[in-house]
């Protein structure tokens, strides 16, 4: 199986965080750069949504195959941002992960986007006891890129829209817990005081 493309989601606000949060330290790297180890490890090619006038963040060592690309209008969402990821990628398949979500590994996204591909699912999640969660996702492009820009006409803005729309699998923690026990897939940061005792 070809590996996926990647697309990191980093062109939020940070309203709630109060500063650009994707560029505060985390076990002393950037934030984002958790994340986007992660896909670099499961993903043939990886592109970063930034905000229309975002400085482009530092990239740690060793990071290839990596591009970015820009949301048209700052802060429309997650769906708008999704958008331009789905337009820039290169293969059949992409994993879609937020740059706030420091907890997702490169064993958990290859689980999902292999479960994807053998299915041939449009869209793949995981489901927690709170049911399924919108990220992270692997999204077949093709339909995935038309149901984002038949939603974005229609004024949606959540990317709960696009992976309900696509009846996303749901893989339950029996499957995702062989590869994250603890569920640290769900950790993501909103708030400085999120980062715990891993920022310095």
């Amino acid at each position: 199986m070809s590996r996926p493309s990647g697309i990191l989601l980093a062109g939020g606000a940070s309203r709630r965080f109060g500063r650009p949060k994707v560029v505060e330290p985390f076990d002393g790297a950037p934030l984002f750069h958790r994340p986007l180890r992660a896909l670099i490890d499961s993903c043939d090619d990886v592109v970063i949504v930034l905000a229309p006038d975002a400085p482009e963040p530092p990239l740690p060592e060793g990071a290839h195959s990596i591009s970015f690309a820009r949301d048209p209008v700052a802060y429309e969402g997650p769906l708008a941002g999704t958008r331009v990821g789905l337009e820039s990628v290169r293969r059949e398949y992409a994993v879609l992960v937020a740059a706030d979500m420091p907890g997702v590994t490169s064993r958990l996204l290859s689980l999902m986007a292999e479960r994807a591909a053998s299915d041939l699912r449009k869209a793949t999640v995981l489901r927690d006891a709170d049911g399924p969660r919108p990220l992270p996702a692997v999204l077949m492009v093709g339909p995935a890129l038309a149901l984002t820009l038949t939603l974005l006409e229609a004024g949606e803005r959540r990317l709960r829209a696009l992976v309900e729309g696509l009846d996303a699998d749901g893989l339950s923690q029996a499957v995702w817990g062989q590869v994250d026990t603890n569920g640290d897939w769900r950790r993501d940061v909103n708030l400085p005081d999120d980062l715990g005792e891993r920022t310095r």
